[in-house]
């Protein structure tokens, strides 16, 4: 992989995978798969399955958080 990719899940961008060495860095571009910034997988594929799996994890497939901008309600103030 020469250049960085972008990963997406739910059409969204959420990461890029960043080339390193015989694997690829998962870089973090939402805040959603800040958790998982950093971490090294063997393929996009494999990065990509990851984000989806975490944003499952999270509830933010499907047009939950994903499409309000991915802001948790409870942390929601009134202005």
């Amino acid at each position: 992989m020469p250049k960085p990719i972008v990963i997406e899940v739910a059409g969204k961008a959420v990461a890029v995978a960043a080339p390193a060495g015989d694997q690829v860095r998962f870089v973090a571009v939402k805040y959603d798969v800040w958790d998982l910034d950093g971490e090294l997988y063997g393929s996009v594929a494999e990065a990509e399955r990851a984000a989806e799996r975490h944003l499952a994890a999270r509830g933010a497939i499907a047009g939950q958080a994903l499409a309000r901008g991915a802001f948790p309600a409870e942390l929601a103030v009134a202005v």
